[in-house]
């Protein structure tokens, strides 16, 4: 298992090459955690980006990190237990919510994607649910 700075670095240096808030989340979580995805894995967390395909809805820093809680918690049979994930995910929602007041990607970035200071927030709100993701991970 990788460090947090680890983690946040490598979900960083993802931002820095031209992934998206979604893409590089959960690659940065499941980085954290060892886990390798395969390509039609990491290609899910595309469309989250800009809050669901740039309708700036949900954050998709918070999406991506929620993928990556499901890839190192969530199930893979029907009676598997999923309540594991759910409570992670749910903790990651409501601390992301309490630093930042929303988890609404129009709200953090002010319907602004153009701006360099678009870059900036939407790169913070990456690399922070990245570092909540993982400390929700590693008390578990």
């Amino acid at each position: 298992m990788k460090s947090e700075e680890e983690c946040v670095k490598f979900a960083s240096e993802c931002w820095d090459k031209g992934f998206n808030c979604a893409e590089s989340a959960m690659r940065g979580v499941c980085y954290g955690q060892g886990i390798d995805l395969p390509d039609f894995a990491l290609k899910m967390a595309t469309p989250f980006g800009g809050g669901i395909g740039k309708s700036e809805d949900v954050c998709g820093a918070m999406t991506g990190s929620v993928l990556g809680i499901g890839a190192a918690l969530g199930r893979t049979e029907p009676k598997g237990n999923k309540a594991p994930s759910y409570a992670a995910a749910k903790e990651l929602k409501s601390l992301f919510e309490k630093r930042f007041i929303s988890t609404q990607c129009k709200v953090l970035n002010k319907g602004d994607f153009e701006s360099q200071e678009h870059e900036r927030r939407c790169k913070d709100f990456m690399l922070e649910s990245v570092r909540i993701a993982y400390r929700i991970l590693n008390k578990k």
